[in-house]
């Protein structure tokens, strides 16, 4: 649900915990059986806690050099890469870069539900974040020197459940249809949850990207319990000042960091001008940073990209008569 969909700068780079093999000098190595690899080098893995298995032979190691790399997982269970010359001296053990994000997010999802109960989730109440009244919000701006268009519209009738720890939870469906210059260019199908203490959570999206008017690829797609055990925690329950969350939380390339910079703010949209609004800043996977203010009773009323500046026009909901 960030703002701008269409322009996206972030690519699938999921890493598996076990597979990641880099050169000391930054050349990628060819993959050798371990009967094929020299005497001292295996001799070496063993007596440095690894086991027989693959082996990676560096191109181009030190002093010119061939250097071998083996994985390990120490008694902590963290999985490192032990670097070995040829005549099976142990040069380095490196931490699995891989295995260390993969470690970091799981700990996050653990802290994240702590404690966390669903019992109605696709009740979203949130007071600045009330998508459970939602009908459609239109916004309109320009991002990038282009002009931009998104229809955001709740969809009732359409159902998805996710796995969260031991819970299986509802999910409400928001469509996101943005249009660039007047052409479509994506359609991003959201899904949301509040748990029972009022904090609303992003469980992934599922995203057609268009060119030319067909769909041309899925690119940003992602769903709790797929491509991450985390769910994005979208607007928290205390709203305070200096509070942080991550909104997207399942690789270097897609995610997102959000902090409260500022209460009390007063924000005039072509929808109206809306008291108490809360601004969050937004940091990005790729570094830029954004902001969007939410307005009490409606929800995002205005979202401003690093170049660029989207309005609410208008905002229906279901309980208006």
């Amino acid at each position: 649900m960030n703002s701008m969909k269409p322009i996206r700068w972030t690519t699938f780079l999921f890493a598996t915990a076990l597979v990641h093999f880099a050169a000391l000098s930054g050349f990628a190595g060819t993959e050798m059986k371990w009967d094929d690899a020299p005497k001292a080098v295996r001799d070496a893995v063993l007596a440095n806690g690894g086991k027989a298995g693959p082996i990676d032979l560096e191109t181009k190691g030190l002093d010119g050099k061939a250097l071998y790399e083996a994985q390990i997982i120490d008694k902590n269970g963290v999985v490192k890469d032990l670097v070995i010359s040829a005549d099976g001296r142990l040069i380095e053990t490196k931490s699995d870069d891989a295995a260390d994000e993969i470690a970091d997010r799981a700990a996050r999802a653990k802290k994240v539900l702590n404690g966390v109960k669903f019992s109605h989730p696709t009740l979203i109440n949130n007071p600045y974040l009330p998508l459970s009244d939602l009908k459609q919000d239109v916004f309109e701006g320009t991002e990038g020197g282009k002009k931009v268009r998104v229809e955001r519209t709740a969809k009732p009738n359409l159902h998805k459940t996710f796995k969260i720890g031991d819970a299986t939870v509802e999910a409400l469906v928001v469509e996101d249809r943005a249009f660039i210059d007047g052409k479509i260019e994506e359609v991003a199908t959201d899904y949301f949850a509040q748990d029972d203490n009022g904090t609303v959570y992003y469980l992934g999206e599922d995203v057609d990207e268009y060119k030319d008017g067909k769909v041309d690829s899925h690119e940003g797609s992602w769903l709790t319990g797929k491509e991450t055990d985390v769910p994005g925690v979208l607007f928290p329950a205390q709203p305070k000042i200096g509070l942080k969350w991550r909104s997207e939380d399942v690789s270097k390339s897609i995610g997102e960091r959000d902090e409260i910079v500022a209460l009390g703010e007063r924000v005039t949209v072509p929808a109206g001008t809306y008291k108490d609004c809360i601004k969050v800043k937004e940091v990005l996977a790729e570094g830029t940073t954004e902001y969007k203010f939410y307005a009490k009773g409606v929800g995002v009323v205005r979202e401003v990209p690093s170049n660029g500046d989207e309005m609410l026009i208008s905002h229906a909901t279901i309980s208006a008569k």
